[in-house]
């Protein structure tokens, strides 16, 4: 059985609404901002019959000055259409439903369940029906030939047949701490005992509705009434307080406030967390979590413009990239070799950063012979040379001769010389 409350006209204090349901039933749903569902199957051992659970709705409704319409019956929907359609309480007895049902206009059903645009109204006008009543006399077979499956379900609503689960309304949660210091906090190690009790209680909120946190916002009143804000973006969402708390500090150590510390905010903006299953024939990635806190570490020691993951540059400049943070957008498009697709195989090239300064001499145009720090050899056989260059409206302008050798050493590098210093470089060696 489920108990329907409309308060009908558009002057209504919703939030007194949802509070009258959720003292009956921690489990409601809110079909509309004036209409709240809940299930009374678990109150008929504490209080009762539905009629006196309906007395007892009624006198909470009474002692919180709403006026509104009630309605029981054995499934969500026709107690929605009741309360909604009937002043007063409703009580329907399993098994009457279309006899109750049978005086609400069709209009009544088409309000909330069909598209305006589906076309329906006007069929269902056109043949001459007004109620619930007229609508359920039809045969289910030719509703269906004719409507469609929209046609059926309206049919089983103005029926009263339609059975389904609540879907529960969720309250937004608020994901922010606020902590007020009784003295001044200079020491990192004592904030960071506060820091881990609200981020504690934010992580416990998050993983109650099923949530994790993308990224960190803390905000500092300091001492000379300055703010200290930082932000921290988590490339996959955290719902540990220890990960996120060591993340903080090592931000905080690197970057640390000016002055002492007053009180503090948290806020973290909630996001799915990441699931991902591994493979049985494939060794176990590192935690996510884990590897956050090794290149938040990375990036203390390197900075953070030299630590992460690089990109490409739009650009035909050899060797042109930049640093990036960490992302996982990256490895989720990675897709596999399909069945029927041919592997190619492909030389990896280990570049020297910054290329190796090199003696060549030259047999006619060609390489004959190469010397660098650690590169010793005779050239067994060459290709090139291939010129290249661009962005000659740039600093960054550049036009040279690249060779690929294979020396006697049994390696094979890749040779450029710059066309106008004439100078030649080894830029690296092909695994």
């Amino acid at each position: 059985m489920y108990a329907c409350v409309h308060i009908p006209g558009m002057d209504f204090p919703g939030e007194e609404l949802v509070a009258l349901a959720l003292e009956f039933s921690p489990g409601i749903e809110k079909a509309s901002d004036h209409t709240v569902l809940f299930s009374i199957a678990a109150l008929r051992k504490l209080i009762g019959s539905p009629h006196r659970i309906a007395s007892e709705i009624c006198r909470s409704g009474y002692e919180r000055k709403l006026r509104a319409n009630l309605a029981i019956a054995s499934n969500p929907d026709t107690a929605i259409l009741l309360a909604r359609n009937f002043t007063g309480v409703t009580l329907v007895t399993p098994g009457e439903e279309q006899l109750k049902l049978a005086p609400i206009p069709i209009a009544a059903l088409l309000a909330d369940n069909l598209s305006p645009d589906s076309g329906l109204p006007g069929i269902l006008l056109r043949w001459g029906l007004k109620t619930c009543g007229d609508l359920a006399a039809l045969p289910e077979c030719g509703v269906a030939e004719r409507l469609g499956k929209a046609g059926v379900y309206l049919r089983n609503l103005a029926w009263g047949k339609i059975d389904r689960p609540l879907r529960i309304y969720a309250p937004k949660t608020n994901y922010q701490e606020r902590m007020e210091l009784e003295h001044p906090l200079e020491l990192l190690e004592p904030l960071l005992f506060l820091l881990g009790r609200g981020l504690s209680d934010l992580c416990g909120r998050l993983r109650s509705q099923s949530r994790a946190a993308r990224t960190l916002e803390a905000r500092f009143e300091l001492e000379d009434r300055k703010e200290y804000r930082c932000e921290l973006e988590f490339p996959v969402p955290l719902d540990r307080s220890q990960t996120i708390l060591k993340l903080l500090q090592l931000h905080l150590e690197c970057h640390p406030p000016e002055a002492a510390i007053l009180a503090f905010t948290l806020r973290v903006e909630a996001a799915e967390p990441r699931r991902a299953q591994g493979g049985f024939f494939l060794p176990p990635t590192p935690p996510a979590d884990k590897l956050q806190i090794t290149l938040a570490r990375i990036a203390a020691l390197v900075g953070k413009e030299n630590a992460g993951t690089p990109q490409l540059l739009n650009s035909h400049r050899p060797d042109a990239f930049q640093m990036a943070a960490w992302s996982t957008a990256a490895d989720e498009n990675i897709q596999t070799r399909g069945p029927g697709k041919q592997e190619v195989l492909r030389l990896a090239m280990r570049l020297f950063r910054p290329a190796l300064p090199a003696r060549v001499r030259l047999a006619g145009s060609a390489p004959k012979d190469v010397l660098a720090r650690g590169v010793k050899g005779s050239v067994l056989q060459s290709a090139g040379p291939w010129k290249t260059s661009g962005e000659w409206w740039t600093s960054t302008s550049w036009t040279r001769e690249e060779w690929d050798v294979s020396l006697d050493d049994g390696a094979l590098y890749r040779l450029y010389r710059e066309t106008q210093t004439r100078e030649w470089y080894v830029h690296g060696i092909y695994d």
